[in-house]
């Protein structure tokens, strides 16, 4: 299954969303493949900072053909594309091969102004691929306010399948990537990684349904690797330490400090690229 995030607009929460579902679908035990299809290279720059074998990351910021996908696909249960932030050849290639496209969005005006040039391609994609499944999601969500708390309906606008999994605006998710881990492995008990879990879920139950398979949910491949990273006690091991800090205005409140980070864009899909960095878990 080919799943992609997708949005027009940059800083919504798209490579860090992509980056955990992916990781949460490791977990359960799937062959993941991961494609950074975005010429800043956000998710390759966060797979080169921790050694750890989680998943692989291929950087190929240009268009992608069905061929190379058809080809990728013999070898994974998913691949997990993170579209570029912007219209053009790279996102209609992607639209084109994808069985499900997320589309994150924050529940700000900005964004959800933004989200209809995002699903007019869409539309012009399901002239190719008229099998392409897409789901809005709510991301960046603020627990506790009334933009939050309206957010379901501002959406209803488009008269789009909206996943019933939120993702919130917390501390643990920009933590979890500048450590260049996951937020499953960096708080495992905090309501971040409750949220990816239940949003991994959702993604997963209609294939699981289709082709049932015997797998233990939840469990690392290798165990010892999440021992061998947990956060210092003091720090993290009362998983509300994580979830009550308040973002500082000036660090959170602008999207594009999780998503802006710049990387080398001249990465081909070859498989010695991978090899020049090392894998994270």
């Amino acid at each position: 299954m080919i799943i992609s995030f997708v949005n027009q607009k940059g800083g919504v929460g798209k490579t860090t969303s992509a980056i955990n579902i992916a990781a949460s679908l490791k977990r359960r035990n799937y062959k993941i493949g991961f494609i950074d299809a975005d010429p800043q290279g956000s998710a390759t720059h966060w797979h080169s900072v921790e050694d750890n074998n989680a998943f692989e990351v291929l950087h190929h910021p240009e268009p992608i053909s069905k061929s190379e996908i058809d080809e990728l696909s013999q070898n994974y249960d998913y691949l997990v594309i993170d579209a570029p932030p912007a219209f053009g050849d790279i996102t209609k290639s992607i639209l084109a091969v994808t069985d499900l496209s997320i589309i994150p969005l924050s529940p700000s005006p900005l964004d959800i102004w933004s989200c209809k040039g995002t699903l007019e391609m869409v539309d012009e994609a399901r002239e190719e691929n008229p099998d392409l499944d897409v789901k809005l999601l709510i991301n960046r969500k603020i627990p506790g306010t009334r933009v939050g708390r309206e957010a379901r309906d501002s959406l209803a606008v488009f008269d789009m399948d909206i996943l019933g999994s939120e993702l919130c605006q917390r501390v643990a998710y920009i933590d979890a990537m500048t450590s260049g881990v996951s937020v499953m492995q960096y708080a495992p008990s905090s309501k971040a990684a409750d949220e990816v879990e239940s949003l991994c879920d959702e993604i997963t139950l209609p294939q699981a349904q289709s082709e049932p398979q015997i797998q233990e949910e939840h469990q690392y491949t290798q165990s010892q690797d999440v021992e061998d990273e947990k956060p210092e006690p003091d720090l993290y091991t009362q998983p509300q330490d994580v979830e009550d800090e308040k973002p500082e205005p000036d660090l959170y409140t602008q999207p594009q400090d999780v998503e802006d980070e710049d990387s080398e864009s001249h990465l081909q899909m070859q498989p010695h690229d991978i090899d020049d960095e090392k894998p994270i878990w």
